[in-house]
């Protein structure tokens, strides 16, 4: 656990996953379902989209430390959105003691892991601006499942590897929309959250915050 927070600027509204404990994440997910798609019988169909990719989402960051979820509703009045950000810490991802704590160092070494570990992902790395740091941005494109041609045809992914300031560590926020068909704008929108992100003190649990009163 590492010990400053990401935080983001986001435009629009958003709704953010309970990940407390298994049982709140589900009822969570199953309310943010309801409540960003509607709960008449007709919508049924994207309700069970929005759970899947949801659910997709914290399966996806399980193998690590999952510090966020959440999924956007709209970033304008009127203009749906449909984008799910996860924040997770690798646990599998270790950096040789040897390797130092600036942040394009850290980066470097990521860089050369991923040409041998993920050629793939390696061919589409970029830097980009993080929180006050660089980042480095991976992406995937592929073709959106069946159920998934409400909003576009190919599926986006990219995750932002982001270390964390004067540490060795590093924080994977990955963004995913079926608006693949506009890849180039997308990941222009994703480098602007990314971008606008922060790293903060820890803010206290509600017992702690309770306690001081």
């Amino acid at each position: 656990m590492t010990g400053s927070e990401l935080r983001f600027r986001l435009p629009g509204r958003w709704f953010s996953v309970d990940l407390s404990t298994e049982a709140s994440t589900t009822a969570s997910i199953a309310a943010i379902a309801r409540d960003a798609v509607g709960p008449t019988d007709d919508r049924a169909t994207e309700r069970a989209m929005v759970r899947r990719r949801l659910h997709e989402a914290v399966a996806a960051g399980a193998a690590g430390d999952i510090r966020a979820l959440m999924l956007a509703h709209e970033i304008t009045p009127g203009t749906p959105l449909p984008v799910t950000l996860l924040v997770f810490e690798p646990s599998d991802l270790r950096m040789s003691p040897a390797v130092g704590t600036e942040p394009r160092t850290v980066l470097g070494v990521l860089t050369e892991a991923l040409a041998r570990l993920d050629p793939e992902a390696h061919a589409s790395s970029v830097e980009v601006s993080g929180p006050g740091i660089p980042a480095l941005r991976t992406h995937r494109v592929e073709d959106a499942g069946p159920d998934e041609d409400v909003h576009g045809t190919r599926r986006l992914s990219a995750d932002y590897w982001i270390p964390v300031p004067e540490t060795k560590q590093l924080l994977v926020v990955r963004l995913a929309t079926p608006l693949g068909d506009i890849e180039n704008l997308m990941l222009s929108l994703f480098d602007g959250f990314v971008a606008a992100a922060f790293f903060a003190a820890p803010q206290p649990s509600a017992l702690r915050q309770a306690l001081r009163r």
